[in-house]
């Protein structure tokens, strides 16, 4: 018989208790229907978060959150259609949006590829495989490739049929890779989609937002409190092309800005950036991963004023969050710019200091050098 994920003790029974609560509250039932999905994954014996992954994670885990997610975006779809809440001119379920679909899914089976057999498909395998994905979807709608970014000189280019499409796949690919890289502190990325869809939804009123931004909010909650469950690669590549894919279109729409979009994933992509610079700095292939991101930074100072693993784990992807997609909804709620305008670009700018603030100030907690599988 395998061997489950984890045993289950008071302690856990005590969190699984505050979890249901708070998702029934905040949710009813659909909530404490996928608390209990969710606490059915934490003990499967396959899939399983290898410990010291990311340099943050240190209990026995499932890497099935991205299922749990699927699988209550689409419940929730399914009786939102059967109640009317579909509308016949939702943009994401009319026309050529099908794509869209496509595009998702095969992004997160690609991920669950990885998530069932680690290490079973090589870095540039799945890097091909993101190419051919998002290089497919956007020669199939050009319409999606951002010609007016204000941008001195790249407008220019990409007006160029052949470099706008290459441009923007190349631009989704490495949106999608930022998301995986930084998945790994508890509600990280979890909180920013929920953040995310949530504006894009009172934006748009697209059922389908409504309910990635429930099944992501779900998740941030059990994966916050409990720590056994985490997004895995299918959560990472399937909400990573969700969003990048829904911000090309919202873009194109003249709903949302690039600027927006840039400062409700700013810790993602700053980091992105700053890894791959540190890498080649180094002299290091930037597809080998490393443990010196910011949130180890912040993780391992956390560390030391908690002993509990999972506080510390949940405070720093709290904390990014909220300095984040957080600075991004306040804005949104009080006004600053409108979410269509490039004055959002100065918060970005705020984002990046304190992003370089941040990481030279935790120089001192940097944790023990050495490599792990998050790339």
């Amino acid at each position: 018989m395998a061997k489950q994920t984890f045993v289950m003790t008071g302690k856990d029974l005590i969190k699984l208790s505050v979890m249901a609560v708070t998702a029934v509250t905040l949710f009813g039932v659909p909530g404490l229907l996928m608390m209990l999905l969710m606490q059915w994954l934490t003990r499967q014996a396959y899939a399983t978060e290898v410990i010291g992954k990311h340099g943050i994670s240190s209990l026995s885990a499932s890497r099935l959150g991205g299922v749990a997610v699927f699988v209550c975006t689409l419940v929730l779809i399914i009786v939102g259609y059967f109640k009317g809440l579909v509308r016949p001119n939702d943009g994401f379920f009319m026309e050529d949006r099908w794509i869209w679909w496509i595009g998702v899914i095969a992004s997160g089976l690609l991920g669950l590829v990885e998530d069932l057999h680690n290490d079973y498909l090589s870095p540039r395998l799945r890097l091909y495989a993101e190419l051919i994905i998002f290089g497919s979807f956007v020669g199939f709608i050009p319409s999606l490739i951002p010609v007016d970014l204000w941008v001195p000189g790249l407008d220019v280019l990409m007006a160029v049929p052949i470099l706008g499409w290459l441009f923007t796949t190349v631009f989704c690919v490495g949106f999608v890779n930022s998301i995986n890289m930084a998945d790994g502190a508890n509600g990280l990325i979890s909180g920013m989609m929920t953040i995310a869809f949530g504006i894009m939804f009172m934006e748009t009123q697209a059922f389908v937002y409504v309910c990635l931004m429930s099944s992501c909010a779900l998740f941030a909650i059990f994966n916050v409190i409990s720590g056994r469950l985490f997004l895995g690669d299918a959560g990472a590549y399937g909400l990573g092309a969700a969003v990048v894919l829904s911000g090309l279109y919202l873009f194109s729409e003249g709903i949302l800005s690039a600027m927006f979009m840039a400062c409700l994933f700013a810790y993602p992509c700053i980091d992105f950036i700053a890894t791959l610079a540190r890498r080649v700095r180094a002299g290091r292939s930037i597809t080998l991963p490393d443990n010196d991101h910011l949130h180890n930074r912040v993780h391992h100072y956390f560390q030391n004023w908690f002993s509990s693993p999972t506080l510390a784990n949940s405070l720093t992807g709290l904390l990014l969050v909220g300095g984040s997609s957080g600075l991004a909804l306040a804005g949104y709620f009080l006004g600053w710019w409108p979410i269509t305008g490039e004055s959002w670009v100065w918060l970005f700018l705020f984002q990046v200091i304190m992003y370089v603030g941040a990481f030279l100030l935790t120089s001192s907690y940097r944790p023990s050098p050495r490599l792990v599988a998050d790339a």
